[in-house]
């Protein structure tokens, strides 16, 4: 009776665990994923480490999972850095969470809802190449007057080339409003090609072109962020 009494008393609720509670409990296989919540209009994510090199991220309410780079602080702090160098996250020695991302540069802090599922790679089967570069071009139809062209090459997955496209678009919708409407930013051409190395963008000449690693899953495509960048950058 004791035993069992004291062990009831040193469970945790579940949104009372911290990062260091759920990545070190010894089940680890079935923790590595975790929903927060954060901010005053209660933005939730979920949090997850089940990849090698990245963690995950997503936002409720959006489709884009972020793959997230750790970098270690001199006070012990991890911050979790998008493919453009910001700090999404930060995490202290105790387990305190501060997201910044939508609640800007002050941040936010977050509290812990739980274990969560597992971001799993993108597994959408759009059918043919052809069919999912059709689809995207409905995606880019309020960005030009004129059609945008979009194409790729290497023998993609179209799973990955419908998530490339998909980033671009998001990015795109992120420009200021009419910041498109100048000849010089006119997109004529998004392409979408394998790359062996890393993910990239590159704007040059009204094209848009997106590398992309196949089998490396979110972390084989830039990000809408990226995509923004490479389109804004000295504009």
């Amino acid at each position: 009776m004791f035993g069992g009494s004291a062990n009831a008393q040193t469970q945790k609720r579940a949104s009372d665990l911290t990062l260091n509670d759920i990545f070190s409990s010894p089940n680890a296989a079935a923790a590595q994923a975790v929903s927060f919540s954060a901010g005053p209009n209660n933005i939730r994510f979920v949090l997850d480490r089940s990849q090698p090199r990245v963690v995950l991220l997503r936002f409720d309410g959006d489709p884009e999972v972020w793959a997230l780079t750790s970098q270690w602080g001199p006070r012990g702090d991890e911050f979790l850095r998008n493919d453009i160098g910001e700090v999404i996250i930060r995490i202290t020695t105790l387990g305190g969470v501060t997201i910044y991302g939508p609640l800007g540069t002050n941040g936010g802090l977050a509290s812990s809802e739980g274990k969560a599922k597992t971001l799993s790679a993108p597994a959408r089967s759009e059918g043919t190449l052809q069919a999912t570069l059709e689809k995207a071009l409905r995606w880019f139809d309020k960005f030009s007057s004129r059609s945008i062209r979009v194409e790729a090459s290497g023998a993609l997955p179209p799973a990955l080339v419908y998530e490339a496209l998909e980033r671009a678009a998001q990015g795109m919708s992120r420009a200021p409003r009419g910041y498109f409407g100048r000849p010089e930013r006119r997109v004529k051409l998004i392409r979408v090609q394998r790359s062996f190395d890393r993910p990239s963008v590159r704007w040059q000449s009204g094209i848009l072109t997106i590398g992309v690693v196949p089998g490396s899953g979110y972390a084989g495509r830039p990000s809408s962020a990226a995509v923004l960048l490479a389109l804004t950058k000295g504009n």
